[in-house]
């Protein structure tokens, strides 16, 4: 994918992965601690740091991502912590075509189905994923609560910088879309360069999701606002996480 391309060297600072980094630690251990993961798929893996934190556990991990350059960085992560990962490069519509299963666990976090733009594509994301998940085994879908952003019409989403370069991520409200826009800026004294990067994404909402699990196979879909599985709340949370079983 263009977009992932173009900011893949970035990418750690524009979504500020270290501040990051102990949120996905806490998620990992309370995933496993209530559900027998001895194999898992990140699908939508960017830069690798669920993938990374599974395989710190001794989980037997698959990354997959549709962008190469993204894949780069987190094989080079991978090699860093020193933690062996298979990568597939593919979209999330063909993972059951790349990515040998069975799995106990399927992940899709951090914003990534929204990539996925029209119902079939959705139908056959989900279906993949239920595809490749061994019997008994837990998939989990973490995006952004659209629902409160909607309402709000929040069009900033997060701003961050490192020494001379500075990252505005926001939105364009469309019809039935969103665009998310990421703003590279480069300061020189009080001279400015910059670079605009945008990508079009579906805002989905808790019960289209949670009836396209259901109707994808999947049972015991549960409803979540943060990443320790604490209760939704449509008006307030930050994030929508869906927590669903074979």
């Amino acid at each position: 994918m263009d977009f992932y391309d173009a900011i893949a060297g970035d990418y750690g600072t524009i979504v500020d992965a270290a501040g990051r980094a102990a949120g996905i630690e806490a998620f990992i251990g309370a995933l496993m601690d209530s559900h027998p993961i001895r194999s898992a798929l990140d699908v939508a893996c960017g830069a690798g740091a669920y993938t990374i934190a599974l395989a710190k556990r001794g989980v037997r991990v698959t990354g997959a991502d549709v962008s190469e350059a993204m894949l780069a960085g987190a094989r080079a992560a991978a090699d860093s912590a020193d933690v062996r990962i298979d990568w597939v490069c593919a979209p999330m519509q063909t993972i059951a075509r790349r990515a040998a299963g069975p799995f106990d666990a399927v992940l899709c976090m951090g914003n990534s189905i929204p990539h996925v733009l029209d119902d079939a594509g959705l139908a056959q994301t989900i279906a993949g994923f239920h595809q490749v998940l061994a019997p008994g085994g837990v998939a989990v879908i973490h995006l952004l609560n659209y629902q409160r952003i909607l309402a709000r019409q929040e069009r900033i989403v997060g701003v961050t910088r490192r020494g001379d370069s500075e990252y505005v991520r926001f939105y364009d409200f469309l019809d039935g879309r969103v665009r998310f826009n990421v703003l590279q800026m480069q300061w020189d004294g009080e001279r400015c360069t910059h670079e605009l990067h945008s990508t079009e994404l579906r805002p989905y909402l808790a019960d289209e999701l949670a009836a396209a699990l259901s109707e994808g196979g999947f049972a015991d879909v549960s409803v979540h606002g943060d990443q320790q599985f604490g209760p939704f709340d449509a008006a307030e949370s930050d994030v929508l996480m869906l927590v669903a079983h074979k």
